[in-house]
């Protein structure tokens, strides 16, 4: 059969093979769509079902991730079925593996995670799973996440996939995805003041995770300083952080935090001469190609500086020759 592109829909434990290679060969990385962050907590009324699901789900997520189709079928119930984020069905063992062999050999690299939020057992014989699965078509492609629901049935005391019903996939956000609004800062730039001249340049690291800074300092006296900035998202705090050291051993770490057409930097880091520091930066933007940095609360050592403010300019590009 003929691999359709998908819609971005992962699949379920089941469809999770199945549907899941039909969905996209994915609506790029940087999709606006935010993933739902709000995870079920894990729910049941019975500790016994649980282990027994996320076993089967186990023994899945490792079958599918070796490619064995084969050996996927044999954990479904002989009429069991596989019902996708746009109502089809795929009936019945034969046809579920077929599926699943043909997904394995578009998609060789595919792998999968799942992850059980809810086990309910109904009866002796019945039980009901929700949970998220999140896959990767091929390494380096942005992963999609979908919710699913399981019905069990227990067939000579084995649990087996009876139904599965996979809902609308959610595009993961990438790092990229949060440093978007920030890619204006990519250029070249220049300040400079009566004290000396400050350049600047900032790129896209090569896998577009962070942003990278490289900038030069000269005084009036011909006193030069050279650094670095990487600037990141963090996961675990959902927010954009950055890591900045000079040459002269002297090292930072930031928070940003956007507010109404700014960024307010949090800074505090650590001298050469081992003083700690700290600031609070507000970088506003002023057109495209000028922004407007404030310092303020700038303290080294215990000793507070003055505040400062200065204007940061794009250096425009060089005319072709």
């Amino acid at each position: 059969m003929t691999i359709k592109r998908w819609t971005p829909v992962a699949g379920s434990i089941l469809l999770l093979g199945v549907g899941i290679f039909e969905s996209t060969k994915w609506q790029t990385a940087h999709s606006q769509e935010k993933p739902n962050s709000q995870q079920k907590p894990l729910t049941t009324t019975s500790e016994p079902i649980v282990d027994s699901l996320k076993a089967l789900a186990l023994k899945f997520e490792k079958a599918f991730n070796a490619g064995r189709a084969q050996e996927i079928v044999t954990l479904f119930a002989p009429t069991a079925e596989v019902i996708d984020e746009e109502g089809d069905v795929i009936q019945g063992r034969p046809a579920i593996e077929a599926r699943f062999a043909e997904s394995f050999k578009s998609y060789p690299q595919a792998q999968i995670q799942i992850e059980v939020t809810s086990a309910r057992q109904l009866n002796p014989f019945l039980a009901i799973e929700e949970g998220t699965s999140t896959l990767t078509l091929e390494p380096g492609e942005p992963p999609v996440r979908n919710r699913y629901t399981v019905i069990h049935v227990k067939s000579d005391g084995v649990w087996q996939f009876a139904s599965v019903r996979d809902f609308p996939a959610e595009q993961l956000e990438t790092a990229h995805d949060h440093l978007l609004q920030l890619g204006w800062l990519v250029g070249q730039w220049v300040d400079e003041s009566p004290e000396g001249r400050v350049e600047s340049t900032v790129r896209w690291s090569e896998d577009k995770n962070y942003l990278l800074q490289e900038y030069v300092a000269r005084n009036r006296n011909g006193r030069e300083l050279r650094g670095v900035q990487r600037i990141g998202y963090d996961p675990l705090r959902k927010t954009i952080r950055a890591w900045a050291f000079d040459h002269s051993g002297s090292f930072a770490e930031s928070v940003w935090t956007p507010v109404e057409g700014a960024w307010v930097i949090a800074a505090e880091g650590v001298t050469a001469a081992g003083l700690s520091a700290h600031a609070t930066r507000v970088l506003t933007p002023l057109t495209t190609d000028s922004y407007q940095l404030d310092s303020s609360g700038q303290v080294v050592g215990g000793e507070r500086l003055a505040d400062s403010s200065i204007r940061v300019v794009r250096v425009p590009p060089r005319p072709a020759e």
